[in-house]
C-alpha cells in the first residue's frame, strides 16, 4: 500500500530506534535541514523526524536515527548524544561482546562509574574514547 504521494504505508511506529539509511523509499524522504554530516529527515506520511549520520567510515550508509527529544523539527534541536546512544551502544556491544558492568571502577580519576568488563573505563568514557566526548554524558 502507498500514500498518495507514492510513499509506501509508514512504519515510523514499528521501527527500531537506529538502523542503516539503505531502503530507498527513506532515501526519497524530504530533508528537512541538512548539516555537514548529518540530515533531519522527515516522514511523509506521518511527519515523525528522523536523524540521518555519518558518525564513522564515509563508505558505509549513514545511519537513521529517531530524532531526540521527539519534538525537535530543526538540526539544532536534536539532542546528538541521546539520539545516537542506541547505536552507540550496539557498536560497543559488537566490538566488546555483552556490555557488563563490573565491580571495579573505572580508570579515570575522579570517575567513580563501574568500568565495563573487556575494559578498563566504564560506558561514558568507552562512549567518549570511540565516538568523542561531546557524545557521553561525562558532561552532564
Amino acid at each position: 500500500m502507498t500514500d498518495p504521494a507514492g510513499f509506501p504505508a509508514c512504519d515510523c511506529a514499528g521501527r527500531p530506534p537506529w538502523g542503516r539509511l539503505d531502503d530507498d523509499c527513506l532515501v526519497r524522504w524530504p530533508v528537512v535541514e541538512a548539516g555537514e554530516w548529518e540530515e533531519l529527515r522527515q516522514c511523509p506520511t506521518c511527519g515523525t523526524f528522523w536523524f540521518a549520520a555519518w558518525p564513522e567510515e564515509l563508505e558505509r550508509s549513514p545511519i537513521l536515527c529517531r530524532a531526540l527529544p521527539p519534538d525537535a523539527k530543526r538540526l539544532r534541536d536534536v539532542d546528538r548524544s541521546e539520539t545516537l546512544r542506541t547505536y552507540f551502544l550496539t557498536q560497543l556491544e559488537e566490538h566488546m561482546g555483552q556490555l557488563k558492568e563490573e565491580k571495579e571502577t573505572c580508570k579515570r580519576t575522579d570517575c567513580g562509574r563501574k568500568r565495563m568488563r573487556g575494559s578498563a573505563y566504564c560506558i561514558e568514557h568507552l562512549i567518549a574514547r570511540r565516538f568523542g566526548r561531546h557524545m557521553s554524558k561525562l558532561d552532564r
